[in-house]
């Protein structure tokens, strides 16, 4: 008979799973991992053995914690921007080409996992106060760095090809360290 392992019985769980609803009720995003990265993840977490047997499940650091550089000057648009050049206000009834933080035609679009774009400038100021999707009836928990949305930059300028827009952005997301999923451990009884 073997040595029993320093935790026995204990299993990491990183695979996609609709079980567990964490933060507001918004299912974990979970996401499979190569197995030096489970290893890891073991050795952080003090486990020494994954190949047991598993009868109940036991979630370690539920919290979602993200981190933003403490800055003395709040983070400003001018920071953002590269140049002197402003994108020029701009509205239309077109919800899809509206940006719901500024109420503009996007600027420089960023889109995220959940599907939703804004301008860059917006979400990147809006991600220093808060982690979350803007869309009220959204709310996803954005863990990961918006990226640039070519194909809505592209459709923007076929639809308003008088708007000369000059500016150019950092997108630059320094500063900002996204929350991580929870990691799941699964214990023998």
């Amino acid at each position: 008979m073997s040595a029993r392992p320093n935790h026995p019985g204990v299993h990491l769980s990183l695979a996609p799973t609709t079980k567990h609803m964490c933060e507001g009720h918004v299912p974990c995003l979970l996401y499979n991992k190569s197995a030096a990265d489970m290893q890891r993840i073991r050795d952080a977490l003090g486990i020494s053995s994954a190949n047991t047997r598993v009868r109940s499940t036991v979630e370690r650091d539920c919290r979602h914690r993200g981190r933003r550089d403490i800055r003395d000057v709040p983070l400003t648009e001018d920071d953002l921007y590269v140049g002197p050049d402003r994108p020029a206000p701009l509205h239309t009834d077109r919800t899809h080409q509206t940006c719901s933080l500024c109420l503009q035609v996007k600027a420089h679009p960023v889109s995220y996992l959940c599907g939703h774009s804004h301008c860059y400038v917006c979400i990147r100021l809006h991600l220093e106060n808060d982690w979350r999707c803007p869309i009220a009836h959204c709310r996803s928990l954005m863990r990961r760095a918006p990226f640039r949305h070519h194909d809505e930059e592209e459709g923007i300028a076929f639809d308003f090809p008088d708007r000369e827009d000059r500016s150019a952005v950092t997108y630059d997301w320094d500063g900002l360290t996204f929350p991580r999923p929870p990691v799941h451990v699964e214990v023998e009884d």
